[in-house]
């Protein structure tokens, strides 16, 4: 396999590394990841931000058990989490814990596993199961879903069917849903070609489709598209007629239901003998919220800020209606209209340096964001540290965030 072909196979698998684990033993990982959290402190939601977790410094210390013993394999993470002005918290899960079985050509898998897939690296428009937010600093690993799936293999194709979250239906987060899942994927050449049809009761029936070409040694294609019979959009109310209608908390957001709604993506990976590689990727996301709809977060925050200190309108009111307001930043995606430029860099004498640069712009409203982060690995022993820069024009959702940036570090040890 060629180095771009390789390059982008790594970033597809990446996710579902933890799933296809070879270790046949038991083996451990400790981590210690720390953020420090820059307030901005001109934000219009200031008065409510003392009710939610921006700008605040956190951490958390993991410790991962991993192991296989036949077919039976295994993940669990003990995590203790801290975030300034907050009794620190733990947490044991099973982030996977399932059974793999073959009959010739067909494989069975029961339990929980991570199921992520799609060949893109900002936005995975075909990952309808996992359904993995992307482009996070150090995150956490992520947790399998609950499901039973057949898949059988030949030399160029595969087929799978995964019924995931068996005996659900809708439930509060879409990742949880119940659903029936088929995927198919074709080597062809140096192409590769990845199909998806999902059906639930939330979404109905999603279709996609995703390709991976390589023209040239260094040069990687990539592409991915989705369309929903049915989607979701968290959109802020429209403009309430009354203060008690603005000041109140579960009046500030409203689901629109959509209509075939569309993801798409296109992107590139380019990569040198030297060590230095480029990605660069543009997408469509018609579930995320509008620009029109940051603009409309904006004024609403206005008119709650100017509420303050007239009589009969307490200050508590403001400030809860305004941390209610700061949910919409957290929708899985932010915009409809996203570019990438991702400037990476591996030491090429194999000293375990490496380097990478992020450019993300939000197209519609003139948001971004920059992320320049380090690492070293050697043996045992991974570090990592890097900086991530929060701007953009006047009510953009980057310059609306309540934070300028954050700073973060990293450091693990394996046994």
């Amino acid at each position: 396999m060629n180095r771009a072909a390789f390059f982008v196979a790594v970033l597809a698998a990446a996710p579902a590394a933890v799933a296809d684990d070879p270790v046949a033993d038991l083996s451990y990982k400790t981590r210690l990841v720390a953020e420090h959290h820059d307030l901005r402190g001109d934000s219009v939601f200031a008065p409510g931000l003392p009710l939610t977790g921006f700008g605040r410094d956190r951490g958390r210390l993991e410790q991962e058990v991993r192991g296989r013993l036949g077919p039976a394999s295994l993940l669990l993470t003990g995590t203790v989490f801290s975030q300034e002005g907050q009794t620190p918290a733990a947490r044991l899960l099973a982030n996977e814990a399932y059974v793999d079985f073959r009959a010739g050509e067909n494989h069975f898998t029961i339990g929980k596993k991570i199921l992520s897939g799609d060949v893109a690296f900002g936005f995975r428009p075909i990952d309808v199961i996992q359904r993995e937010l992307r482009l996070q600093v150090l995150p956490p690993a992520l947790e399998g879903v609950p499901n039973l799936t057949w898949e059988r293999f030949t030399k160029d194709t595969a087929w799978s069917v995964v019924l995931a979250n068996p005996g659900h239906g809708q439930r509060g987060d879409p990742k949880r849903d119940g659903s029936l899942t088929v995927r198919h994927y074709r080597r062809s050449g140096g192409t590769d070609v990845h199909a998806v049809a999902r059906i639930s009761d939330r979404y109905r029936l999603e279709t996609g489709a995703a390709l991976s070409a390589v023209p040239d040694e260094s040069l990687e294609l990539h592409a991915s598209f989705l369309v929903q019979r049915r989607g979701e959009r968290l959109t802020p109310l429209a403009e309430p007629a009354t203060t008690s209608a603005l000041l109140d908390p579960d009046r500030a957001f409203g689901v629109t239901s959509l209509n075939t709604p569309r993801k798409a993506l296109a992107g590139f990976t380019w990569t040198w003998e030297s060590g230095w590689s480029v990605i660069g990727e543009t997408w469509w996301d018609g579930t995320a919220p509008t620009a029109a709809d940051w603009q409309t977060l904006a004024a609403q925050a206005r008119r709650r800020n100017a509420l303050l200190g007239l009589p009969g309108v307490p200050a508590a009111a403001v400030a809860g209606s305004l941390a209610a307001s700061t949910r919409l930043f957290q929708a899985p995606g932010v915009s409809r209209r996203t570019a990438l430029a991702h400037l990476g860099w591996t030491d090429p004498a194999g000293g375990g340096w490496t380097a990478s640069l992020d450019i993300l712009r939000t197209l519609e409203d003139g948001g971004w964001t920059a992320t320049a982060a380090v690492g070293w690995e050697a043996d045992r022993v991974r570090f990592d540290a890097g900086m991530r820069r929060f701007g953009g024009k006047p009510d953009s959702v980057y310059r609306l965030l309540p934070e300028r940036g954050i700073l973060f570090a990293g450091v693990s040890l394996a046994f």
